[in-house]
């Protein structure tokens, strides 16, 4: 029954695919809290200046897409409604999570990803097919991944700026991140705007 509890076993391996998001260098600000199969995910923003609060957005985009891929491992299915209720700016997303028997299976291939994401990967630069299936990673999640004719210079783009569109973009980007990963091609974050692509750059713009 959704009302029972998840498992130990099961917050644990959701709270380690979350500590496993890309920081991007500026303090963790996020709170998770599990009732049920609800997962509520925080954002204490107060009082910082809006390009801090800004990265702190899509720092958190990460952080809730790892946690989906980790659901998908433990053959959960997940919906997550961003800001969902107005009276309460400061939760940033709820996931509600529950038992099927066709868990998405490019999620799971996805939170491999997150576990051998550090492993040491070739210094090449994506090939014509890595970047359609990056270009489709971020067109997954309601971004836009447009290529830069520079080298391997790319930027993420999302429809509006407003808070959800910027933890939106946090969530593309973490995807994008893995899908690289899982491709066995090098990406690593520089800082909140750029990832290098072996030994290239790839600048998310968020706007």
């Amino acid at each position: 029954m959704l009302t029972d509890q998840l498992t130990s076993a099961a917050v644990g391996v959701l709270m380690h695919a979350a500590d496993a998001a890309p920081r991007l260098h500026v303090p963790r600000s996020w709170r998770i809290e599990v009732n049920g199969h609800l997962i509520d995910v925080y954002l204490d923003e107060g009082r910082r200046p809006e390009p801090t609060a800004r990265v702190q957005r899509i720092a958190t985009g990460a952080t809730i897409f790892n946690l989906r891929c980790a659901a998908a491992s433990l053959s959960y299915d997940s919906w997550t409604s961003l800001y969902p209720y107005p009276n309460e700016p400061g939760l940033a997303a709820r996931i509600l999570v529950e038992p099927t028997g066709l868990p998405d299976q490019e999620l799971r291939q996805l939170y491999v990803a997150i576990l051998t994401r550090q492993l040491a990967r070739p210094a090449t630069p994506p090939d014509a097919q890595d970047r359609r299936a990056l270009e489709r990673a971020a067109a997954i999640e309601d971004a836009q991944l447009s290529w830069i004719p520079v080298g391997s210079l790319a930027v993420v783009v999302t429809h509006r700026g407003e808070p959800a569109d910027q933890i939106q973009a946090g969530i593309a980007l973490e995807r994008v991140l893995l899908t690289a990963a899982s491709r066995d091609v090098r990406a690593d974050c520089v800082n909140h705007t750029l990832i290098r692509f072996g030994e290239r750059t790839i600048e998310p713009d968020i706007r």
